[in-house]
């Protein structure tokens, strides 16, 4: 990673292809890689957003790993990018398999209270197809 860039992880709407992925690409970000995040993440339907997506949170008794895609975007242009992130969503710290460290989404647990849960399902991808 070139000192001028951010590596952002995504697991929903904002991945390849999906409805949101143009969020990234209008700010120049490029495609890296795909991989999962570290054992401990759980992922919920946030179904109150339009359009649906997941919630993650991490949750140190889970054994669950989650898709995600990480995308490196011009750090001059995470501030533009900060700005379309709509509540319960925020940016924080992701721990991937191979034990690096991306900025991802992540939910404020109380909305994840009621939620369905779908970390068995692995991936967004897997919900949504």
């Amino acid at each position: 990673m070139k000192e001028n860039e951010i590596l952002i992880g995504v697991c929903g709407a904002h991945m390849s292809g999906l409805s949101l992925n143009w969020q990234l690409t209008d700010l120049d970000a490029t495609f890296v890689k795909q991989t999962k995040t570290k054992q401990g993440y759980r992922l919920f339907v946030l179904e109150n957003k339009t359009p649906i997506r997941p919630g993650m949170i991490y949750d140190n008794s889970s054994k669950g790993q989650i898709d995600v895609e990480i995308w490196s975007m011009p750090i001059e242009n995470f501030g533009k990018f900060m700005k379309q992130i709509q509540s319960p969503l925020g940016i924080g710290t992701v721990y991937l398999e191979d034990e690096s460290i991306v900025y991802g989404f992540l939910c404020e647990s109380d909305y994840i209270k009621n939620a369905k849960e779908i970390t068995e399902m692995k991936s967004w991808r897997n919900f949504i197809s």
